[in-house]
């Protein structure tokens, strides 16, 4: 064999094995969904308690749908309750809602908000301040797909305090 011969072998062997770096090995990489949530008009420091972004595999109709979801594992909180919910008083905020940070499934969410306690009572002071939309000036949900090993960009949140998006529930 010419060292020509063999010089092209290994090339492309290189070239074969280099794009080859996890083999058979199960991909690991998180399910989820990324975004930016940004912010106007700010409430007084002592009616924003808590921010926690909240997916739910259904519309909720009322604050008991809100519970059953939470505790049947129909609905995720990120960030998980019992750590800090997001920074209060900036203009954004950039998330990644995965699996690696949250209990979250491989689902459709029809109903992605950010969910702003503004009161001490901690299981009743809640409203939605921003909602996932794909229709721009409106509260219309839109749904958020979680795929396998693949965490989905751009679920942007708007959030204005002087113009709240209604409460799914009464």
């Amino acid at each position: 064999m010419s060292i020509r011969a063999a010089a092209v072998k290994l090339a492309v062997f290189m070239l074969l094995w280099s794009g080859c770096d996890k083999g058979l090995e199960p991909l690991n990489e998180p399910s989820g969904f990324s975004g930016v949530i940004r912010f106007k008009n700010w409430p007084p420091p002592d009616s924003a308690l808590e921010l926690r972004l909240t997916a739910f595999e259904r519309y909720p109709s009322d604050t008991s749908s809100i519970v059953r979801a939470l505790f049947a594992g129909q609905a995720v909180v990120y960030p998980p309750v019992g750590s800090t919910g997001f920074a209060k008083f900036v203009d954004s905020i950039a998330y990644v809602f995965s699996d690696e940070g949250a209990i979250i499934k491989v689902t459709e969410y029809k109903y992605v908000a950010l969910a702003w306690r503004y009161g001490t009572n901690f299981l009743v002071d809640w409203r939605p301040a921003g909602v996932y939309t794909t229709t721009p000036g409106s509260f219309d949900p839109a749904p958020v797909r979680v795929l396998l090993h693949r965490i989905t960009p751009n679920i942007d949140i708007e959030v204005d305090f002087y113009n709240l998006p209604p409460k799914p529930w009464q």
